[in-house]
């Protein structure tokens, strides 16, 4: 029996159509696998909610801290300093809320050291982890016997203190004003992601604007070290950034918004640039993949003709908690 031309056509077609389909859904798999960038970090933006407590016309605010919840209350640790600063004096103080939304001062936190410790000038840029029943405050100690600012750290039982300051330079410059990192090392956020612990931290050459930071990354399988940084810093541009835990990489404002799968290697998402925020993400300390996204955390407003303050952030597109149907 003969088979016309225009049958075996047909058939040729069809192989061909079903060969491009396998290729696509394989193709299809393969970005589904290998950190394609999720699409709410594409759409990010925010609603702000203004915090009156958090408006002091006479006193900067500054540096939110990433959000603590416990025994019902929310923590933020943020950074005071004058209305007329060179930028690098200030302490650190803390504001405590039931809901996110009503926030309550509750004094200094972390006071300027006394003369001759590595903060003596400065006690700035806070970030606290809870860890083995104790909280860690990471901050930034500018002292007065070197122009160098590196990150040291204070311990707690409860995120209401006292904090003893362990006097330890965690992660310090080495004074080489020709390297990236040699003279400035500021402001951490810290995550546990990849069995790892992830220091992330900016740096900038000496004499450098402010615009011409960059952030950088060492890991350590201890939280309080040693830290190894990353033979590969700078990882992505900023200043006043942040990182998170986000479904099975790391996401970041910087200069941007930025997507990881692997903590060390990002790319951009969008353009959108938050600048100082803390935000409120447990998964960012073990407690596995965060698949619920990040929908709230603080930020800072820069007016030009008064001090700076802190209002409350709302991310509706980071909320992914409908997506899985899990609670907060």
């Amino acid at each position: 029996m003969k088979t016309s031309a225009a049958t075996l056509l047909r058939g040729f077609f069809t192989i061909v159509l079903a060969i491009v389909l396998v290729a696509c859904s394989a193709q299809e798999k393969k970005g589904e696998s290998s950190g394609e960038i999720p699409k709410e970090l594409i759409n990010a933006t925010d609603r702000e909610v203004y915090v009156e407590a958090l408006d002091v016309p006479d006193k900067h605010h500054h540096d939110p801290s990433d959000i603590i919840k416990y025994n019902g209350k929310y923590y933020l640790w943020y950074t005071q300093h004058p209305e007329v600063t060179n930028g690098w004096e200030g302490h650190i103080r803390l504001a405590t809320s039931k809901d996110g939304l009503n926030w309550t001062m509750q004094g200094v936190a972390v006071p300027v050291g006394e003369k001759g410790d590595i903060d003596d000038k400065a006690a700035i840029t806070s970030y606290v982890v809870p860890h083995d029943g104790k909280y860690y405050l990471f901050y930034t100690a500018y002292g007065s016997a070197a122009e160098l600012k590196g990150i040291t750290y204070a311990v707690a039982d409860t995120p209401d203190g006292p904090w003893r300051k362990s006097g330890k330079k965690l992660l310090w410059p080495n004074g080489n004003k020709e390297e990236w990192d040699g003279v400035h090392i500021d402001d951490t956020n810290i995550i546990f992601f990849d069995n790892k612990w992830f220091l992330y931290y900016k740096g900038r050459p000496f004499g450098a604007e402010p615009s011409e930071t960059r952030i950088g990354v060492a890991t350590s399988d201890n939280l309080l070290g040693p830290y190894e940084k990353y033979e590969k810093s700078p990882v992505f541009p900023g200043h006043a950034f942040t990182t998170w835990v986000h479904r099975d990489g790391v996401a970041a404002f910087g200069y941007g918004t930025f997507w990881s799968e692997d903590g060390f290697t990002f790319v951009k998402a969008s353009d959108w640039t938050p600048r100082t925020v803390g935000l409120y993400c447990p998964e960012n300390f073990g407690t596995g993949i965060n698949d619920k996204g990040v929908f709230w955390g603080m930020k800072v407003k820069f007016p030009e003709d008064r001090c700076r303050y802190i209002t409350r952030m709302e991310l509706p597109v980071l909320d992914l908690s409908n997506l899985k149907g899990t609670d907060e």
